[in-house]
């Protein structure tokens, strides 16, 4: 009667360092690619937010420069017509006495803040995988 290996044993002779080093390798090297991927994303939400606090006034000065149907088929396509809330009877209603008025507030430096941040993070976290691929 064949003996069972005991548990966590493999049944041929193997280095299991190199085996975990290797999986922490595989595991830290996608950990770093999704890093990377995630701040591409971020930097294109920025130049999104850029985009929309600068894009009219790059545009009436491009638009200038244009021919007005030129410049009409490029703004229909850049400004696309918004959501008429009255065609839909279902739309939520706000209410201006709930919303402060008192403090405006700059949601294009808000939403710059955060994805500025979220980027810091993303870099700071890639420096760590980094490293420990590095090290490993």
């Amino acid at each position: 009667m064949n003996a069972s290996p005991p548990p966590g044993d493999y049944l041929w002779p193997v280095d299991k360092e190199q085996i975990a080093r290797a999986v922490r390798r595989r595991q830290v090297t996608e950990s770093l690619e999704f890093e990377r991927e995630r701040e591409q994303t971020l930097k294109e939400q920025i130049e999104l937010v850029i985009a929309e606090a600068e894009g009219k006034r790059v545009d009436e000065a491009v638009f200038a420069r244009m021919s007005p149907e030129d410049a009409a088929i490029v703004n229909a396509e850049l400004n696309p017509p918004g959501y008429d809330a009255e065609d839909d009877e279902n739309e939520f209603f706000e209410r201006d006495d709930v919303i402060n008025f008192e403090d405006p507030i700059d949601e294009q430096a808000e939403e710059l803040a955060r994805l500025n941040g979220e980027v810091e993070d993303c870099r700071r976290r890639q420096r760590a995988f980094q490293a420990y691929l590095d090290a490993l």
